[in-house]
């Protein structure tokens, strides 16, 4: 399948491979099964202790270990599994927003919401996910999120200075850029566009809010550029 352009926030074109529509019919199915499952067994459970319980232990029981864990299944992994059900991990696909980034909670939600009216009763999720741009469903194109596939990108490290004894990162925080980041800052630093500088100047200050600090010196190129040696710093100390 063809790469699906992203454009981010600062008008960086990254490419992502958007999952295809057998690879989420099989992780739908992988899911379906461990749903059932686990509905299953908690019945199961419930039988088993029926005679111990009072009426209202029965309805706890049932509402808080049998319904609310299978019907919350998929945004409750997604939320808290970076955009990966069981069965989304199994065909090595994740949900993301439309620019790349991490889903909101609300985002994860409003796909959720959706997804019984287009996929467990009708099955409309097919027909946008075969013929839109970004092969979304319905619930995808109202939350801003993709399916794609989940390979990690490759960090290449060069012999730069800043991967040798005796470089000292400038900002902690770097160490907690995402890849995706890290591909912007250089995308923007690299580019030959005749508004590189406003772009520069954009990104820093987008930067420089989300990682809540204060340049220390220099222009906003050189601060963008520290920032990106050190994220390669911290990724070439990381034990593995």
């Amino acid at each position: 399948m063809a790469n699906n352009s992203i454009v981010t926030g600062d008008y960086v074109t990254l490419q992502q491979t958007p999952a295809s529509l057998a690879d989420r019919i099989v992780a739908r199915l992988i899911d379906f099964a461990i749903q059932a499952a686990y509905a299953g067994l908690s019945l199961l459970i419930l039988s088993q202790l029926n005679s111990l319980l009072s009426d209202n232990e029965r309805v706890v029981y049932y509402v808080c270990v049998f319904m609310l864990p299978t019907i919350l299944y998929h945004p409750l992994m997604e939320i808290f599994h970076h955009g990966q059900s069981v069965g989304k991990q199994v065909m090595g696909i994740r949900v993301v927003q439309e620019d790349g980034t991490t889903p909101t909670v609300s985002s994860y939600l409003l796909r959720f919401i959706l997804s019984p009216v287009e996929i467990e009763l009708t099955g409309l999720a097919v027909l946008p996910i075969l013929f839109s741009r970004k092969h979304q469903r319905l619930g995808d194109m109202a939350a801003g999120t993709i399916v794609v596939k989940a390979r990690t990108p490759l960090v290449a490290l060069p012999s730069y200075d800043y991967t040798m004894p005796g470089y000292e990162p400038t900002y902690a925080e770097a160490a907690d850029l995402s890849t995706v980041q890290a591909q912007v800052v250089t995308r923007v630093l690299n580019n030959s566009r005749p508004d590189r500088e406003h772009l520069i100047a954009q990104l820093a200050i987008k930067m420089q809010m989300m990682m809540q600090l204060v340049p220390t010196q220099g222009t906003q190129e050189q601060f963008l550029t520290t920032v990106l040696n050190d994220y390669y710093y911290y990724c070439s100390t990381v034990e593995v």
